[in-house]
């Protein structure tokens, strides 16, 4: 045998070999790369699915909060007429508690701001008139009006303009409020009706 094919023979295998190592560390490397993308998309999955339930939970939680405002007007009824105030009183203030919770899980913002905004006058009207209102016609309506509002919601329809009769008390809400302002400085208090963009 002669030193040239001895040595053609011997860098022939270290090529050889040489190729099967890269080809191994090509392979391991793209394995690398696989298992890191396939991860990162579990990860972004993962993500996607826990997204996913939480605005499930959230809708779901939207849901009751509709139902149990709806709910509030049935369990406490407000009569137009032959109602004692105490009763009716105590009709809107029960009403308003479950108003003033509820709205807060109300996702849609524009829907959240009318309930907040009926939520407002039915807390005034519980301790007087509202626009020349009684308390009973402020409740009447607001239960008119958030049903209106709620059933075009549910139906997956833009807000209606509201009902006659509660449009107007909204038109006078800033004189009602500064109303309800006066009063309370006279009576030497020094908080303020916070503004409805709050909530």
């Amino acid at each position: 045998m002669e030193w040239g094919t001895v040595v053609a023979v011997l860098i022939g295998g270290l090529i050889g070999l040489g190729g099967d190592a890269m080809g191994r560390i090509g392979a391991r490397r793209q394995a690398r790369t696989s298992r890191r993308e396939h991860l990162e998309d579990a990860e972004t999955a993962r993500r996607q699915a826990v997204e996913d339930e939480g605005r499930r939970a959230k809708g779901g939680r939207e849901m009751r909060a509709v139902e149990r405002i709806l709910s509030a007007y049935l369990e406490n009824p407000i009569g137009l007429v032959n109602q004692p105030l105490e009763e009716t009183v105590l009709s809107l203030t029960e009403i308003y508690k479950v108003l003033g919770f509820e709205q807060s899980f109300i996702l849609d913002g524009e829907l959240r701001q009318r309930i907040a905004e009926t939520c407002h006058f039915l807390d005034l009207a519980s301790v007087g008139d509202v626009g020349g209102y009684s308390a009973a016609e402020v409740g009447f309506l607001a239960r008119s009006e958030t049903r209106m509002l709620l059933g075009a919601w549910a139906r997956g329809e833009a807000l209606p303009d509201s009902i006659e009769g509660w449009g107007e008390i909204r038109l006078g809400r800033a004189e009602t409020e500064a109303r309800w302002q006066q009063k309370l400085r006279d009576a030497g208090l020094r908080v303020r009706i916070p503004p409805l963009s709050v909530y």
